[in-house]
Formats: C-alpha cells, sequence, structure tokens
C-alpha cells in the first residue's frame, strides 16, 4: 500500500498503522511507533496528544488511501459501462487490500474492537461507496420500483464478502472473489442475468 511519506507527521501516521497491524492495538506503544518512524517523543508529542488521535489519525488517511484507490479506477473508466466502472473500482481496491493483508486485516477486521471512534470512521467510509453504488440506478430496469436503500444494500453485502474473505485469513486472494463481488454489488441494480454478463466480462 502506498503511503505518503515525505515528512515525519505522515512517517508517524504509517508507523501507527504498521505497529498496530503487527501487534494489535492494545500491544502497540508510542515508542515502537517513534522508533519505526524515526522521530524523537517531543516530535511525537508536538503531533499528538495520545495514541488514541495518533491512531484515528493514521485510520483517516488508510481509509482515505482505500476509497481513492477505487474512485481513481472507477473514474478512469468514466467512458465504460457502470457495471464496467464498478468492476475497474472493486479489482482496484482488492488488489490494494491484497498487497497488504496485515493492513486489510486492521481496517476491516480488527477495527471493530478497537472502539467507537474508529467504528464510526469505518461506517462513514463504507458510506462513500454509496454514491458510486447509486449511479447503477440510471442503468435498472424499473429504476422507479428500486428501493431507497438499493445502495446500502448493494455495499453492505459487499463488504460482508471482503470482510470474510480476510477474517478467513485469504485477504492475499482477495482478487479472486472479484466476479462474485461484480455480480453481488449490480445485482440489485441490474437484475440476475444482467449481473451475470458483468460477472463473466471480468
Amino acid at each position: 500500500m502506498s503511503y505518503p511519506a515525505d515528512s515525519p507527521r505522515e512517517r508517524v501516521l504509517e508507523a501507527m498503522l504498521r505497529v498496530v497491524a503487527a501487534e494489535g492495538y492494545a500491544a502497540a506503544t508510542i515508542g515502537a511507533v517513534i522508533e519505526r518512524a524515526d522521530v524523537s517523543r517531543a516530535e511525537f508529542d508536538a503531533m499528538f496528544a495520545s495514541k488514541d488521535l495518533c491512531f484515528l489519525a493514521a485510520y483517516d488517511a488508510l481509509l482515505d488511501i482505500l476509497v481513492g484507490a477505487f474512485r481513481e479506477a472507477y473514474e478512469a473508466a468514466a467512458e465504460e459501462s457502470w457495471s464496467a466502472r464498478m468492476t475497474a473500482g472493486l479489482r482496484a481496491l482488492l488488489e490494494l487490500l491484497a498487497a497488504e493483508a496485515e493492513i486489510a486485516r486492521l481496517a476491516l477486521v480488527d477495527i471493530a474492537a478497537i472502539g467507537e471512534d474508529a467504528r464510526y470512521r469505518y461506517r462513514l467510509a463504507m458510506d462513500r461507496f454509496l454514491s458510486f453504488t447509486e449511479e447503477g440506478r440510471a442503468a435498472a430496469p424499473g429504476a422507479a420500483a428500486l428501493p431507497e436503500e438499493t445502495a446500502r444494500f448493494a455495499v453492505g453485502s459487499g463488504e460482508a464478502m471482503v470482510f470474510a474473505e480476510i477474517r478467513a485469513g485469504r485477504a492475499a486472494e482477495l482478487p479472486a472473489i472479484l466476479p462474485d463481488l461484480v455480480f453481488t454489488v449490480t445485482m440489485p441494480y441490474l437484475g440476475p442475468e444482467r449481473a451475470k454478463e458483468a460477472m463473466r466480462e471480468v
């Protein structure tokens, strides 16, 4: 996963994520973070008032990277169909998560045990996928009849698939579920037959 790391603050954010991913949140220490980031304790204290605040800032940055990878690939396919745009975005997201299995587990699975502030950030990040997904309404037959919460259902179903793979220890193999994930996310809008076509095009 590519993190910007050209300032002490950015090095600290990346170090925090990697230390927590490797050791768990409770066991992670500021000492381990500053050692990995190659900064002094005084520098850390000038940036963050606590380990908790540092972690939340790091987690925000991580979520921005994940959502940004999806958005960039989705928008790069702007001339293609909605299902092709979703496929491009989902592929980029799965490949990024697969390249950093420990970070992926922290971001989607372990975060549930870290605290409500972190869980709230996770829920907000999932909501950032809704606008991309809701664009499927324009491609949907009988769009007017679709429930208002269709995008939330589609995103939630896709999230559950990815979560299950990571929890089972298969984060490094996430790209293999892309066809099924495309079907799951597009089917509420396109219906099963057209979603199968999108799946076969992966």
